[in-house]
């Protein structure tokens, strides 16, 4: 019982994380448009823009592996 608490735990705070994250990139993303910039300008360079791309992606995959998780955990 305490496993899957913990778990829903971690759906809760990825999911909040996940969607701050997504909402900071969109408005990163119109800020860029209105004022004709680039993301190589925003971020630093071309590295800094990768790497907000695998936040991105690495805090989805940390969401869809906790749902997994949750669904396939094998009781013993």
């Amino acid at each position: 019982m305490k496993k899957k608490v913990l778990i829903r735990i971690n759906i809760i705070i990825s999911i909040i994380c996940l969607l701050i994250s997504l909402k900071l990139f969109w408005n990163m993303g119109l800020f860029i448009d209105e004022h004709n910039f680039t993301s190589d300008i925003i971020l630093g360079n071309h590295f800094w823009v990768l790497m907000d791309w695998l936040r991105l992606g690495l805090l989805a995959l940390m969401f869809v592996f906790s749902i997994l998780l949750l669904f396939f955990d094998k009781k013993k």
